[in-house]
């Protein structure tokens, strides 16, 4: 009885043995399974991410990739100027950001067509039918294919505006400093917590922000990175522009500085900056305690119903203090 009880005894460690190394097998097999099909959605391997936030087709890249946005009509009497609202992720991807959706819905609300605009992305990122690099110029094409857009969009009065964050902010005083006005050229901006000088970040103290902009632009040189910079081409034509930042925040901070040194020494007077202080908000999770300001400024300088008069000449905001910090 002893000896029979002794094999059976074996025969149960067996099959337990047996039993789990099926459900190891099967859990690999569906993980397997899993990776193959994202990588199949995607088109490329995992490290390649699409997201966007566009419903509707706005122009086509010139790698063939749709660019859509999603639209946030304006409410009451038009016709309504135009607000683009840009995306930051390092300029690689596509942040979730609830402050940036409250920002599409308080243009609306303010009497601006908003769009929420999704345009081509750098390494690992990419959007649908992405076959460039996303690097620069591709997006700051993009977004002026958004300006077109925006200025012919139907019930609009012509003007286009944009507000960005991070990335966003700095693709909103590129857009603000080049192209045609009247066509591809924003007529006024609100950059929040954008990289505006790419030359000078070997001496920040925040590499990963140097390490960031060497992606985008796709080199290390100097001679690119101010090729591709926003602060390059500004001079005394810049369209309108509301610069916010903190002093505490991930942003390295002489960012904002630089620029506003920049466009003072070039004869710029249209534009405003605030520095929030003791605040380590970044790009839109500013946009609750500025919305107001902000939205004012686009309304006086886009000619929408409403618009407040305020001065041209640069103020700062008053000292105030946050907790959040990244694209939110």
């Amino acid at each position: 009885m002893e000896s029979m009880s002794l094999r059976e005894k074996n025969g149960q460690v067996r099959r337990v043995i047996v039993f789990t190394a099926l459900i190891l097998f099967l859990s690999m097999v569906a993980s397997e399974a899993q990776r193959e099909n994202r990588r199949h959605r995607r088109g490329q391997g995992d490290e390649e991410e699409v997201r966007t936030y566009g419903d509707t087709v706005y122009a086509t890249a010139d790698d063939g990739a749709p660019l859509t946005w999603k639209v946030f009509p304006a409410e009451g009497p038009g016709p309504h100027p135009a607000v683009l609202v840009i995306h930051g992720g390092h300029f690689c991807s596509t942040p979730g950001s609830p402050n940036m959706m409250r920002a599409a819905r308080d243009a609306a609300a303010a009497g601006f067509n908003a769009f929420l605009t999704d345009y081509r992305l750098a390494p690992p990122g990419r959007i649908p039918g992405q076959k460039s690099s996303g690097r620069y110029p591709d997006q700051t094409n993009d977004l002026k294919k958004a300006v077109q857009a925006a200025r012919a969009y139907p019930g609009g009065n012509g003007k286009v505006g944009a507000i960005g964050g991070s990335g966003g902010a700095s693709h909103v005083v590129y857009l603000a400093a080049t192209g045609t006005k009247g066509d591809d050229r924003l007529d006024a901006g609100v950059g929040l917590s954008g990289a505006y000088d790419f030359v000078d970040l070997e001496s920040q103290p925040r590499q990963i922000v140097r390490r960031k902009i060497e992606n985008y632009v796709g080199s290390d040189s100097a001679e690119a990175a101010r090729k591709a910079a926003p602060i390059t081409y500004v001079d005394a034509t810049v369209s309108a522009l509301y610069l916010v930042a903190s002093d505490n925040e991930s942003m390295p901070p002489d960012q904002l500085p630089a620029l506003v040194r920049r466009l003072n020494q070039v004869g710029a007077t249209n534009f405003k900056q605030v520095l929030r202080t003791n605040s380590q908000r970044h790009a839109f999770s500013n946009w609750p305690e500025v919305k107001e300001q902000a939205l004012d400024f686009l309304k006086q300088a886009l000619g929408a119903p409403g618009g407040g008069a305020t001065s041209s000449s640069p103020v700062a905001s008053p000292a105030s203090s946050a907790a959040a910090v990244s694209d939110r």
